[in-house]
């Protein structure tokens, strides 16, 4: 039966996360998990010892969240709206006159992502294409950057990109 709910409530919250970033808002999932004292303290120590590690810090860490970010217990989701700093439609679009390209990199849903990029006006209507870049890891970014060069050249001729690893 728990896992019954488990699976109602999980697919419950994905609805509403799609929704959410659909209409441009930010979102946070909220879980819980409960863990002991004893279980704590040894998990702070190796994250203090994994902080000051100087050859493998950032994948030791990683190890370290993910450890106890598993078994949680999802509570639900919330979301708030983001609102852009004043004038920043106005800026995109003087760059934009003065033929400066830009480039957005966000750890945002995909969603959320292209409704904010409407709305401050980096993205318009009467766009013909968006090139959205969605690798998991940097080969297949370089990958899905060199088809999006191949597609510009053939619609514009040579375009430069330097890829920075």
């Amino acid at each position: 039966m728990a896992d019954d709910t488990n699976s109602l409530l999980k697919s419950a919250t994905m609805r509403h996360l799609d929704k959410f970033a659909g209409d441009g808002l930010r979102t946070l999932c909220l879980a819980r998990k409960s863990i002991s004292a004893a279980y704590l303290q040894s998990w702070q120590k190796k994250q203090k010892k994994a902080v000051v590690d100087l050859v493998n810090r950032e994948q030791k860490l990683h190890d370290l969240y993910e450890e106890i970010e598993m078994g949680m217990e999802l509570l639900g989701a919330t979301a708030i709206e983001d609102k852009l700093q004043d004038g920043v439609p106005e800026t995109i679009a003087k760059l934009s006159k003065a033929n400066i390209k830009i480039w957005v990199l966000t750890g945002d849903k995909q969603e959320t992502a292209i409704n904010i990029g409407y709305s401050c006006r980096l993205l318009t209507e009467n766009m013909k294409e968006v090139f959205v870049i969605d690798g998991e890891n940097e080969r297949e970014v370089e990958v899905q950057l060199k088809a999006v060069r191949r597609r510009l050249e053939e619609a514009f001729g040579p375009v430069s990109f330097i890829f920075i690893s």
